[in-house]
Order: C-alpha cells, then structure tokens, then sequence
C-alpha cells in the first residue's frame, strides 16, 4: 500500500504545502519516506468548506443511517490488516501486541457508538405535557455542527485520526476534520483511506471525513479560527490544549473546545494498606508508572504517604523495582524533550530529592529517559504549584506528609486531574470517607484500590476532570457520553405533532424511550 504523504481532504488527495516533515521510526530515530506535506491555509479552507455542506445533510439522517457508516468504518479499519499495525509500530515503537489490542479498542468504540445510536434512547428525548397554566414542551439532542479532531500522540488507533474524539463526532451526526499527529503520519494517512472507503460505500458526502497534516502550530490554530468548524476536541498537552482554547475564545463567535491536557494522577496509600500489601502495591505501581514508558495521560505521577518507616520501606522498595525495570523507548523526540524540560524544573526546587533516574539516556539509539523516582515533602507541594506539573514518561514523585492533617491539606492544595487514586484497608472506611471525598473534588474517577492505568471504554466511565485536567469537567472524552459534547439540546413548545422530530412525536414512531411528564417510558401518547 504505496503511502502518497499528501492530505486527505473530502474524498481527494492534496500537496500544495512546501513545507514537508518525515516519519520517524523511534527505536532508531531514522527518518522514513515519503515526505508529509503541511497543509496550508487554502486546503483548511476546503477541508472546512466541505464539511459545512455535509452537515447540512448529514443532519437529516436517520440514527440508524449513521450506525449503519460507524460499523463500516470498523469494517474498512480492519480490512487494513496487518500494515497498519506494522506502519504504527515502525512510527511509535509500542510493539505489535499493544498495538493490535489497541486496533480492537478502536473499532470496538465505533460499534459501541452504532449499538448506541441503534438503542435511539441518547438522543435524550423529553416531553413535558401540556396543562393548565403551561405549554407543552419537547427536548431532544441535535449535532451542533462540523467538528475540528486533534490527533494524540500516545495513542496511534484510540485517540488518533479514528480514535474516540472522532468516533463520537461522528456518531453525533458532525463531520470532522482531523488535524494528524506528526508522530505517526503514516498511520493517519492509512486510517484516512479507511475512512474515505467507508465514507464512499456507505454513500455519505465526501466533506463527512478530511484530515489535515502539520508538523507545527498554524494548521492546527486555521483550524479552530475557521468560522464554519462548531466544537473542537483535543488530546494532548497542557499547552497545546490551552493555545487551542484560547484561539476558540478569541473568535468573534466563540465556540466550546472539549481538550484532555493530562493530569498527575495522585494516589494516596495509607498505613494500613502498606501493612497489609506493601509489596503488591509496590508491584503494581511500578507496573503503572512503566506501562507504555510512562506515556499515559493517567500515569500514576504523585504518590502521598504518611511520615513513617514503613512509608520509607516502600519508597525504597519502589524505587529499586525502578531501577531494575528496563528503560522504554519514548514515542517521538517531542515527547523526549518535553520530558527532560519538565523533569529540569522540578529538579530545579531545592525540596526535591531524586532516588533513581532523573535524566535522558543520552547513548541509547532510541529515544529514552531514564526510570526515575523523586521524593519531596508536603510543604514543599503547597509552597510550589509548578511541582504539579505532569512528567509525561516513566517518572513520579513522592509527597511525604508529617500526619493526617498535613496529607488533607496537600490533598486541599491539588490542582485538578483526570483521576485520583486510594490505597486502604476495609477497617480504615471510617477515618478514610472524608479524604475520599477530598479526593472526588480533585478529579473525574476516584479509583479504589487499584491503578489508574487503564481507560474502560463503557457507558460510566468519566475521562475527564477539573482544569487543567481538561477544560471542560462536565464532559468525558472516553465511554459513550462522549457523544454529548458534540450534541446540544433544543426544546420545542407548542409545535404541531407533524412538525416535531420523530422522537418527539405523540405515536413514538421509533418506539424509543423518552422521558415523559417524569417517567421513562416507551408508550405513545
């Protein structure tokens, strides 16, 4: 399957950027043809220009129609067979195993979205009957418009060109265009193609689908300023995501953008827990914070403990299983960079101490930052919110607190984050309730005696969090609510039957469930 390098924009192919970049394969940091073209301003303007009209059709297709392109484009995902994931491991080094899990992940999103579309009841339709004094009121959910995707980089499949953003945009009822990550623009191009068959078979408009390549930050801000792009979903760094946002803001009409900009991921383990199973917490962090080299948006990066010689025995214990756990490989030079950058700023703070680590391996042919255990004081995380920053790698730091009191203060000073984590005893419920609900403040998942690692893509699931963590607490960008960040409710008063939406219809002809007067039926009226 001959790459072309080129972008993919409503059904047809374009290079008129002279800008180019290469694909970098990380294990040997060896460049690979073809040349990837940037695109220019011109081409964001087709890509966007497109997708308005499609809206305009694709807004009037049926849930079933849109369920019906969702399974297609799974189908045309694994139609690629095993070129994607050997193009995906070439640019990001994750390994074939990971790689083809994550393959299933993908389309398993897209079918969970078409099983949902099918079921009818996310449309969300709510009927207030009319009575004495108060009109009869209709609500339901409706796609808001052509949505701008920005790939990620430490998820090639999930939470790239097909990843999660774009499946539920697309199941929505919104075209997308899709802003690649340089870090693997093969693997774009290839999920391109897939999307461009299915957008094809199924007999969608071709502006349903484009995606754009770049290498740097004008493509990405074309993008979000032009007026026709309604919503913006984003994966990836604080500044990154905090740039998009601000170029939404300053629109003359500003529009929402739904960014995941990483977190800390804090966990408190107790005293109890380290006396009880300090050796398989041990076991089990190392193998959170190592997972993927560290490269996940929920790696366990603060670790708080109580003041003891146990809490000491531990981070001893830990820190030689990091040690002795090989150095991974980075996905791209990118990464490597921003992980020495962040990891100099918090060495820079005279509180903190490093156990092991703390520095890239400069002689690896591979892009590589050592395993690295840090350890600091809780006055030390108060006085200094820049100890909050995430080390997106295989690193985490050590909060120790004087006693209880000093832990809940720190935990008082945490800034927001995707998750938060605690390790405890069942005899520990009733001194532990109050921390938990701390801990529920500071984040969108509180996780019980477990490791944050590891996203389940199902209808409770919240991967999202108070700033940073994302800009948008209220939404997830994982399970199937994700949908409603790209839908908006509108109510109808007093319209005629005829004129209303068919969920919203007396007969109920689609025979969904609606809230009606308070109770969730699937009668007619």
């Amino acid at each position: 399957m001959q790459l072309t390098g080129k972008n993919y924009i409503a059904g047809a192919t374009s290079a008129e950027g002279a800008e180019t970049f290469f694909s970098v394969d990380p294990r040997s940091k060896q460049t690979a043809e073809p040349a990837f073209h940037n695109a220019t301003n011109a081409e964001v303007d087709r890509a966007v220009e497109a997708a308005v009209p499609a809206f305009q059709e694709m807004r009037n297709y049926s849930s079933s129609r849109i369920a019906d392109f969702l399974d297609e484009v799974a189908a045309q995902i694994e139609g690629i067979g095993g070129i994607l994931l050997d193009t995906a491991d070439r640019e990001t080094g994750l390994g074939l195993p990971r790689l083809t899990g994550e393959r299933a992940r993908t389309t398993g999103q897209f079918r969970a979205f078409a099983a949902l579309l099918r079921d009818g009841a996310y449309l969300r339709p709510i009927i207030n009957s009319e009575e004495p004094g108060q009109p009869s009121i209709r609500q339901m959910q409706f796609p808001v418009g052509p949505v701008a995707i920005f790939a990620a980089s430490n998820f090639p499949f999930a939470f790239a060109v097909a990843g999660g953003d774009t499946a539920s945009a697309l199941a929505a009822g919104c075209p997308v265009v899709v802003k690649a990550h340089p870090g693997h623009p093969a693997t774009s191009e290839l999920f391109a193609r897939a999307f461009g068959a299915a957008v094809e078979r199924q007999g969608f408009p071709a502006g349903t689908f484009s995606m754009l390549q770049g290498n740097g930050h004008d493509v990405g801000q074309w993008l979000v300023a032009h007026e026709g792009i309604e919503a913006v979903g984003f994966t990836g760094s604080l500044r990154g995501g905090r740039a998009i946002y601000d170029a939404a803001a300053r629109r003359p009409r500003p529009i929402p953008v739904y960014a995941e900009m990483g977190s800390v991921n804090p966990v408190v383990i107790t005293q109890g827990a380290l006396a009880s199973r300090a050796d398989d917490i041990a076991d089990g962090l190392v193998g959170s914070i190592t997972m993927g080299t560290g490269q996940f948006c929920t790696n366990p990066g603060f670790i708080l403990l109580q003041e003891s010689a146990a809490s000491q025995d531990f981070i001893a214990a830990v820190t030689a299983k990091m040690q002795a756990a090989p150095a991974g490989v980075l996905l791209n030079e990118a990464i490597a960079v921003g992980l020495e950058s962040a990891v100099e700023q918090t060495k820079a703070n005279p509180e903190i101490s490093i156990l092991t680590g703390g520095e890239a391996v400069a002689e690896s042919d591979y892009f590589c930052f050592s395993n690295t255990v840090m350890q600091t004081t809780a006055s030390a995380i108060r006085a200094d919110d820049r100890l909050q920053v995430e080390h997106f790698g295989p690193v985490t730091l050590f909060v120790v607190c004087d006693d209880a009191d000093d832990l809940r203060a720190t935990v008082d000073a945490l800034e927001g984050n995707l998750t938060s984590t605690i390790h405890a005893e069942a005899e520990e419920l009733d001194d532990i309730g109050d921390l938990l609900h701390q801990l529920r403040e500071k984040a969108g998942r509180v996780i019980w005696n477990g490791f944050p690692t590891g996203v389940a893509v199902v209808q409770a699931m919240q991967h999202g969090g108070p700033y940073p963590a994302t800009t948008a607490p209220g939404t997830t960008s994982v399970g199937m609510n994700a949908i409603y960040r790209f839908m908006r409710p509108i109510a109808f008063q007093n319209v005629p039957d005829p004129l209303l939406p068919d969920p919203l219809k007396d007969g109920n002809p689609l025979g969904i469930m609606r809230l009606v007067d308070g109770v969730n039926t699937v009668e007619a009226l």
